[in-house]
């Protein structure tokens, strides 16, 4: 019996064998290559669905081949990192592409400061942004990239091409300088401009203490630090193009009053002169003119091009990496006039393993770059611009060299106001050209395996820019002129360096793991400037140089130069440690010395906890969280872009100063200059930030639900602004106040696939409370819009927001006499004022304090720029071989200082938009909102009041994207896409745009325009 088992045994076994060997010879032989959304190589895992054990790993430069059994149909292809694909099998060659995992990777490794961490690791909320999707927008700038994506960023876009945006990292705590720390392959820089979203690799922003103190006094603001892309070990050479042609149109345009209703408004405020001589200048009859201008329309194109080409060559040995990138962006402005940015980038990378324990690498940016900057006045005159006027009057005889029109043809006097807008916008050249150089060279030598390594890092920044500014002969009106050319011509040089050595050492011992980073920095700032100017300069350019014997121009009619040099020197350390990934301790430390202040040392300590819960014993009989981590930091930040010392005696000249002598009889006397030397002097130092923070971060529902919550108050102590000596002419510049910015940052995202349709939605929101918490023992400081500061003033004041609009609170509109009668600041103001008493249809103000009288007590805070809340939505679907998304962004909260209207308050003949034409009061009951005709150019109505402050909260479609994806010859992956940017936005501001930069005074920004574009990406 046991003889006939072995043997049906035996018998079994062998046909087995041999339908596995038949199973086999009718496998199939699959290969390809398996790449990310941008088309670099990843090291994935290949399986066969349904056979486990069947399967391979693709190499470093992202190729596999993996015999496949014939009844096998599809592949199951993961990475870390990444979002898992079952792929059906097509063919014997495949091209596999993989999408970003949107869900909390804990061993993703993040770049943080003068390193990299796990991201499952880190104390400190560190935000990276994902630049495969920035990549997909249409932006001519990376941090436009952040928009709504990122939790405590705001960014305010400026429409004018090659502007830089607004950005502010967890509100604003200084009165001086509230842009982040740039740091670009361990360069510092104030801004990002130059670069192209696509040389970017990884861009992470350090937005609390913990994270962002390793960069001491330059950290206050918040740390973004920019790493470019890099080549890969035994990576095939690669080359990928990404580019796409558009253009932009201007959106949200402002509709102004047409001739018509202009007309009518004139006439109602008893300027019948302005309708007349349109009438008798340019036709009509009566009081109705056949001039209709429409300003905005002739200052506007419809259509200006937008397009940008990338091209990246990446590859590697085993030995040497290297990359090559050379990118080109053309971008014109919407301004119908010359105004346009250029930019020309070449970035080249490479680094060699010329030891087992050493290796050296080179990596340079060169950017060449030519903007013409409009004349943003232009958008200001055409708001005032009336329409009953021409753009151009043949029958202006002394205009020239073009036939401008005037105002002053219908009694309108010309003046800055109310000059031509076309006129100043073409009498306009304002050009800024140059380039820039960052070249970053380091060793890293490792003396101790996996455990002690030693770096050194010299980077360098060097700039030159020319600034050509030139004012040709015109003639409009005795106004609107320039009687001579004039020419300014402006070379600037900046030249910054860094050193930072650092040695790194990492250990474990069982379940702890430790790293601790030793560093010191050597930095010096360089910057000078000279400017030359001349008048009577010929129109043409090839006679632009000034200085004797030069072509066409005689001696320089004005010469200055200017210029700042500041060094410092940093040492630092970090420390890390983790008990089994579960216990998590970071702190920093940072000695900064600055040449910028008497006070020469800081010093910036930060530390950090976490705990991931969901790695304890007690968590493991749950089936809802997937992660859950708890942590908390606290630190110190610096901001030294304030003044610095002055140390030297400050002397002060002109009339306030100087005296007149002899004056008698007939005889004036002579002036005799004086001269006051400043005789206070206060030490100076750098603002100092302590920020809390606390955070959990969590992952559901088998990761396909990711987020992060935390709270964060940081105060601004040593707050630097200058401040009134009492009897005295003098200022004098200290460290006085502080101000506290606090609130929630809510990230969520959600992931999932429905058969072959995958999605993933993004929330992301931040609140904001900003607080002035001590002024120096100052009741308040006035601020405010240049020039108009003391008629619609913003005001600092303690326990109240930063530069908050001041004023009255409007609470309607008087309809009839008998109710200006009953109430007592309207008797009391007329009794007073008979000869401009107020009338039905004037404003109405709130008596705060109840005392009947309109006074100082009544002016309240009606809001400010900085908006409460700012939040983004990201939709993302992918079916087969298609992919759409969808962005939207927006703020609320937040208010804008209308000054367009406001300004009505000193030029009474302007136009207006045509809502506030049409919201006019016309009689008892018609509104409670707007004054009337003849009460919009009262003095009583054009007080600072919350008539002028709107709401600047809007919803802006971002982005809408769709594209389709396809191989050429099985090996080349294509991808062809549309984009609408910034297609759509709802607001119901009465401006151009509610971004709106400083301190949100709206005085005509350039537009914000919608940009549409077809693009390709291909990878060779």
């Amino acid at each position: 019996m046991l003889m006939k088992k072995g043997v049906l045994l035996l018998g079994m076994i062998a046909l087995l064998s041999c339908m596995h060997g038949y199973v086999w010879a009718q496998s199939r032989a699959v290969t390809g290559n398996v790449t990310d959304e941008a088309g670099n190589p990843l090291v994935a895992s290949i399986t066969v669905k349904d056979l486990p054990g069947v399967g391979t790993t693709s190499s470093e430069d992202g190729t596999f081949s993996l015999s496949v059994p014939a009844a096998a149909d599809s592949l199951i292809v993961s990475a870390v990192g990444y979002t898992r694909q079952t792929l059906a099998i097509s063919g014997t060659a495949m091209n596999i592409q993989l999408m970003p995992d949107v869900g909390f990777n804990l061993d993703e490794v993040v770049v943080i400061g003068y390193g990299t961490q796990r991201k499952g690791d880190l104390t400190a909320p560190v935000a990276t942004v994902n630049m495969e999707n920035a990549a997909k927008r249409t932006i001519a700038t990376p941090m436009d990239a952040l928009q709504g994506a990122v939790t405590g960023v705001q960014v305010v876009s400026s429409g004018a091409p090659g502007a830089s945006p607004t950005v502010r990292v967890r509100g604003v705590g200084s009165f001086n300088n509230e842009s982040p720390l740039y740091v670009v392959d361990g360069m510092f820089m104030d801004n990002i401009n130059f670069l192209n979203p696509n040389d970017i690799a990884d861009m992470s922003v350090l937005k609390d203490a913990s994270g962002a103190a390793i960069y001491g006094v330059r950290a206050a603001n918040g740390v973004i630090i920019v790493t470019t892309k890099k080549g890969s070990l035994n990576m095939k050479p690669r080359v990928t193009y990404n580019g796409y042609v558009g253009f932009q149109t201007p959106s949200n345009v402002l509709k102004m009053a047409d001739g018509a209703q202009f007309a009518a408004y004139s006439l109602a405020k008893g300027d019948n002169y302005v309708v007349e001589n349109s009438v008798a200048q340019f036709g009509g009859q009566g009081n109705s003119p056949t001039m209709n201008t429409d300003w905005y329309g002739e200052l506007l194109r419809s259509q200006a091009l937008i397009t940008n080409h990338n091209v990246d060559v990446q590859g590697g040995s085993d030995k040497i990496t290297y990359t090559f990138g050379a990118n080109y962006l053309d971008q014109d402005g919407i301004m119908d006039a010359e105004n346009y940015s250029r930019k020309y980038n070449i970035r080249m990378q490479t680094e060699a393993r010329v030891a087992p324990w050493l290796k050296i690498g080179i990596t340079a940016h060169l950017n060449n770059f030519n903007e013409f900057t409009p004349n943003n006045v232009a958008f200001r005159q055409a708001y005032f611009a009336s329409p009953l006027y021409p753009v151009y009057d043949p029958n202006l005889e002394l205009a020239d060299p073009i036939k401008f029109g005037t105002s002053a043809s219908i009694g309108i006097p010309s003046g800055f106001w109310f000059n031509n807008p076309i006129a100043t916008a073409y009498y306009n050249h304002s050009e800024n050209k140059g380039f820039q150089i960052l070249p970053t060279a380091y060793v890293e030598a490792e003396f101790w395996e996996k455990k002690l390594t030693f770096r050194s890092q010299l980077s360098q920044r060097y700039q030159s820019t020319h600034a050509i500014g030139y004012t040709p002969v015109y003639y409009i009106d005795n106004n609107q002129r320039s009687d001579r050319s004039y020419l300014r011509s402006a070379q600037a040089r900046n030249n910054n360096y860094i050193l930072d050595n650092l040695l790194t050492y990492r250990d474990n011992a069982g379940a702890h793991h430790w790293t601790v980073l030793l560093g010191q920095s050597t930095r010096e700032e360089r910057w000078r400037e000279t400017w030359v100017s001349a008048n009577d300069v010929p129109e043409s350019s090839e006679f632009w140089y000034v200085g004797q014997g030069a072509q066409g121009i005689g001696s320089a009619t004005g010469y200055g130069e200017g210029g700042f040099r500041n060094a410092g020197v940093s040492f630092f350390t970090r420390g890390t440690y983790d008990y089994d990934n579960k216990y998590l301790l970071t702190a920093t430390f940072r000695a900064d010395g600055s040449s910028k202040y008497q006070t020469k040392w800081g010093y910036f300590p930060s530390v950090g906890l976490g705990w991931v819960l969901s790695r304890e014993g007690f968590m493991e009989s749950q089936s809802l969280f997937d992660l859950l981590k708890i942590r908390g930091s606290w630190g110190l930040l610096g901001n030294d872009g304030i003044q610095p010392n002055a140390g030297y005696a400050i002397i002060n000249s002109g009339n306030n100063n100087s005296a007149i002598f002899g004056s008698i009889g007939t005889s004036y006397g002579s002036r005799i200059p004086g001269y006051r030397v400043s005789r206070f002097f206060t030490q100076v130092s750098w603002e100092v930030v302590e920020e809390w923070d606390g955070g959990i971060d969590f992952a559901l529902l088998d990761n396909r639900l990711n987020g992060t919550v935390d709270y964060y108050y940081r105060r601004t102590k040593d707050l630097a602004f200058s401040r009134p000596i009492p009897f005295l002419w003098d200022r004098v510049y200290g460290n006085w106040g502080s101000v506290a910015n606090s609130g929630w940052e809510i990230g969520l995202d959600w992931k999932d696939e429905v058969g072959q349709l995958g999605y993933s939605i993004g929330v992301n929101a931040t609140t904001l409370r900003n607080k002035v918490t001590d002024l120096g023992g100052l009741d308040n400081i006035m601020n405010g819009f240049p020039e108009w500061t003391a008629e619609f003033p913003a005001r600092i004041e303690e326990n109240e927001p930063i530069n908050y609009y001041y004023g009255y609170e409007v609470a309607g509109v008087y309809q009839n006499q008998a109710e200006i009668d009953a109430d007592p600041i309207a008797s009391r103001y007329n009794a007073v004022n008979p000869g401009a008493p107020i009338q039905p249809g004037y404003l109405k103000y709130k008596d705060q304090n109840g005392n009947g009288e309109l006074d100082e007590e009544d002016r309240v805070n009606l809001g400010n720029y900085l908006p409460k809340l700012t939040y983004g939505l990201n939709i993302a679907l992918n079916y087969k071989r298609f992919d759409f998304s969808v962005a939207l962004q927006g703020v609320a909260g937040n208010k804008i200082h209308n000054l367009n209207r406001a300004m009505r308050r000193k030029y009474p003949q302007m136009n207006a938009d045509e809502a506030f034409i049409n919201g006019l009061w016309t009689g008892e009951g018609s509104t409670n909102t707007y004054p009337s005709a003849q009460g919009s150019v009262a003095a009583w109505n054009l007080q600072a009041s919350s008539f002028f402050v709107e709401s600047g909260a809007y919803l802006r479609v971002q982005n809408i994207q769709a594209g389709y994806s396809f191989n050429i010859r099985e090996t080349i992956p294509v991808r062809v896409f549309a984009t609408a940017d910034r297609p759509f936005i709802f607001t119901g501001y009465n401006g151009f745009t509610p971004e709106v930069s400083g301190m949100g005074y709206d005085a005509n920004v350039y537009p914000v325009s919608a940009t549409y574009s077809l693009g390709l990406n291909v990878t060779f």
